[in-house]
């Protein structure tokens, strides 16, 4: 849900702050309101309660004028009907809010009838004559508090319900906050905390090299602080992209630095050696018109020999360097690894212990000669570095679930020091003895399974041995679309 207001989480906090503050005002207008209404209804309470007693002492009065024929307590008979009189003139509007279906005039009525009627039984008392309009005073009283009673409870009746309904709106307004305050935490929890959460994990995954995700959760985002954050961390990815391209281009020199140092240093010796072969021989024939014929072989031998090693470091570099077309094919996984094997095993030491073990069987595609020669690569490699008690593993499984071929070439030899890992692949790094290898075979196996669009890795523990292992596509339409190596 987007926010009806700035993207900006400032912005949002000061909303959010606002809402809250005008349901507090309207909580405080609410409540001044209930109590103007309960203040109102306990001045009128007081007002029919002072009625219902003076229309009490009116007949407290009455009677004690009846037994006890006391002209006193017939005045303030008489003085506590004028005060109720004036108290229905006064308080109109109360008696007419309490007392609804009798009218004011009709209570000025019925007093002013009960005054009259005390009037004329103190004549009658005064002329000798007796009590003459007992029943007629005694029902008009009855009359008057029963009005005045009904007013007293009309009144707290109003009360009661005044409180009862403050309540019940009080409880609504309390929940009502509830679901307001707990929608504006729902809302910047969705629009504050999640992205700022989303943030960290988008800066774990790009000190991890993965700035996919990151494009994605920056186009999503609408509030301006974060955005600010995210173009700076933007403007920091380009800044080590460009950065990065310059390393990159730093190492590519010294990669040429080192290719070329190792082409000259392999070159040299087969050069070195082949120019002073012939040079003997030279001197040898200038010297002598009759040298031996033996001689004279051995030393082309050597001549042969050595422009021979020369031209397959030649051959290797251009096998690096060379594009060639890669044929992708469906093979059988344990034709590959049986095949592979086989072709190996007559340049073993008779001690070597060759085994091949097939996981779980199937066909995947791939270039045949190309892959072979990776995995010719790593036999080789593997027991020249074990030795003459070579054991020498090559695994190969079918995962279906992931969709991938795994290789792997085990051997117990003693390991590659950890600090050299790193650089096994690169072109000519070889820790075999001057003239024993270009240092080629593992680059040349890496540039093929890349191109095959697998991935191959090594692990290695000292005196222990080293394991390479190579994960392959299987679906043609998961191959890169230049397959050339």
């Amino acid at each position: 849900m987007k926010w009806p207001w700035s993207g900006s989480i400032a912005q949002r906090i000061k909303w959010a702050f606002y809402v809250l503050m005008a349901l507090v005002a309207l909580g405080l207008i609410l409540s001044w309101i209930n109590m103007g209404q309960i203040s109102t209804k306990i001045d009128a309470l007081k007002t029919t309660s002072e009625f219902l007693d003076t229309v009490l002492e009116i007949r407290r009065y009455e009677k004690n004028w009846i037994i006890y024929r006391d002209i006193p307590d017939f005045n303030i008979n008489q003085e506590r009907v004028d005060e109720a009189l004036k108290l229905l003139e006064d308080h109109a509007e109360v008696f007419g809010e309490f007392a609804p279906e009798i009218t004011i005039s009709s209570l000025q009525d019925i007093l002013k009838s009960y005054q009259a009627l005390m009037q004329e039984e103190l004549e009658f008392m005064d002329s000798g004559q007796g009590h003459h309009l007992l029943e007629k005073i005694r029902k008009e009283g009855h009359g008057m508090i029963t009005i005045a009673e009904s007013m007293d409870n009309a009144t707290r009746m109003s009360i009661t319900v005044t409180l009862q309904n403050i309540t019940v709106k009080g409880i609504g307004f309390i929940i009502l906050v509830a679901i307001v305050a707990f929608f504006l935490g729902q809302q910047l929890t969705i629009s504050v905390v999640r992205p700022l959460k989303q943030i960290v994990e988008c800066t774990q995954e790009i000190a991890s090299g993965d700035v996919k995700r990151f494009d994605q959760f920056k186009s999503s985002i609408d509030i301006s602080e974060i955005n600010a954050v995210l173009n700076a961390f933007e403007i920091m990815l380009t800044q080590l992209e460009q950065r990065k391209k310059m390393i990159i281009q730093t190492e590519k020199l010294a990669a040429v630095g080192t290719l070329v140092a190792g082409i000259a240093h392999e070159l040299n010796n087969p050069l070195s050696n082949a120019g002073t072969s012939a040079q003997i021989l030279l001197e040898e024939m200038h010297e002598s018109d009759s040298v031996p014929r033996q001689f004279q072989l051995e030393m082309l031998e050597q001549v042969t020999e050595q422009t021979d090693r020369a031209r397959k470091i030649v051959k290797s570099l251009l096998e690096f360097s060379r594009e060639k077309q890669i044929n992708p094919l469906e093979l059988k996984v344990s034709d590959l690894v049986y095949r592979t094997m086989k072709m190996v095993v007559g340049e073993m030491p008779d001690q070597a212990e060759p085994q091949v073990i097939v996981e779980n069987d199937g066909v995947f595609w791939g270039d045949k000669l190309r892959l072979q020669q990776a995995l010719v690569n790593l036999l080789m490699n593997a027991f020249q570095a074990a030795g003459d008690n070579a054991m020498i593993t090559l695994r190969g499984n079918l995962d279906v679930s992931k969709h991938q071929v795994r290789l792997e070439v085990e051997d117990n030899g003693p390991g590659i020091p950890h600090e050299i890992l790193k650089s096994i692949f690169d072109p000519f790094f070889s820790t075999k003895d001057v003239g024993q290898g270009a240092g080629l075979g593992l680059a040349i196996t890496h540039e093929i399974i890349t191109k095959h669009g697998g991935n191959i890795s090594v692990e290695s523990e000292l005196k222990k041995g080293t394991k390479f292992i190579i994960t392959l596509p299987t679906d043609k339409c998961d191959l890169p679309e230049i397959v050339s190596v």
